[in-house]
């Protein structure tokens, strides 16, 4: 097998129920890059391969949760495909977003209290519920904790949301 080859296979194949893709150790392991500029090669590669593949529709990512890279179908292209999981109950991403808030702020976990308060809601069991059913995270109810699972990388583009939450707050300010 050649290094593309390598690396479409490991970036196309599913870890877990939840996780698919490479981490960077995982794949210069595979590669067997090794030396002092080991990380520079295969970032290298990474673009070469994400321009090789950018006409079929595909692009590499990177998932911040889990920090996996991993094959990606073009989002112009997966919207024709792809309907919005949330359609018909704002409420389901309203609480996903302020999970996701609450588990960036304490380290990947949260008390399902700091999410009530935050949602500014009584209850948000089905809510909570009906994203775990979903996949998208992992209730504890010992400890009434909460964990995000990777899903949500793969789904939405954590860099691209937090520029524009950071750009619409320095709109904010400056009008003030």
């Amino acid at each position: 097998m050649n290094e593309i080859s390598i690396l479409m296979h490991l970036l196309s194949r599913r870890v877990g129920l939840y996780e698919f893709g490479a981490t960077e150790d995982e794949l210069l392991r595979y590669l067997n890059i090794k030396g002092k500029n080991k990380h520079v090669y295969l970032k290298q590669l990474i673009i070469d391969l994400s321009n090789y593949i950018e006409p079929l529709g595909y692009h590499i990512k990177f998932n911040p949760l889990n920090f996996y890279w991993y094959l990606s179908i073009n989002s112009e292209i997966s919207d024709l495909f792809k309907t919005n999981p949330f359609e018909g109950h704002p409420s389901l991403a309203a609480t996903l977003f302020c999970t996701l808030a609450c588990c960036l702020k304490n380290e990947g976990y949260t008390q399902i209290q700091e999410i009530i308060k935050l949602r500014k809601k009584k209850n948000l069991s089905e809510d909570l519920k009906e994203l775990s059913k979903k996949g998208y995270l992992l209730i504890d109810h010992n400890n009434n904790e909460i964990r995000l699972t990777p899903l949500i990388g793969y789904q939405l583009d954590l860099n691209q949301l937090f520029m524009n939450l950071a750009l619409k707050k320095s709109e904010t300010s400056s009008k003030n």
